[in-house]
């Protein structure tokens, strides 16, 4: 009997304890920047985890603003986003599209750095853009694709046919 009441009186073993979780329909995450807007974060679903700081999100879609306008749109079927530090890993059919150049890069998954405003991946990406197409592997970019860095290209700039 005693060894049962000391047993009761342990601490379960370490990731015995259930993390604190919270599940949103409809979430929306904003940031900004000495007043001005620096992006809009929505998703369908969002399950937060309070002690990893990090949400899992179903059907992200972000806008991306310079100078109080979208410059940039992105979607992707899931990702995640540090609450602590607003970086986000998006994957599953990544879409980024600049509304400034009408430039659009697909690739399975990207990575956000919010404290330098850029975009990475070392997956294959394809970048459209009215004056042709790059194909590659790894990537970094700003977050309005007005720069981009393919690592390891695949295939040359194809020029798009008109018409």
């Amino acid at each position: 009997m005693i060894a049962l009441g000391l047993a009761a009186c342990q601490r379960p073993a370490s990731g015995a304890f259930r993390e604190t979780q919270q599940i949103m329909e409809g979430f929306t995450l904003k940031q900004s920047y000495k007043g001005e807007m620096d992006w809009d974060l929505k998703a369908q679903k969002a399950i937060l985890k309070e002690e990893a700081h990090q949400a899992a999100l179903g059907e992200p879609r972000i806008d991306v603003y310079k100078n109080g306008k979208i410059a940039t749109q992105l979607a992707a079927r899931q990702g995640q986003i540090k609450t602590d530090t607003h970086d986000m890993h998006l994957s599953s059919s990544v879409v980024v599209h600049s509304l400034e150049d009408n430039s659009t890069l697909k690739t399975e998954e990207l990575d956000y750095s919010a404290s330098r405003k850029k975009f990475f991946t070392d997956k294959e990406v394809l970048v459209t853009h009215p004056d042709g197409v790059v194909r590659g592997r790894g990537m970094e970019a700003n977050s309005d694709l007005s720069e981009i860095r393919i690592f390891e290209q695949t295939g040359s700039v194809e020029k798009k046919k008109k018409g």
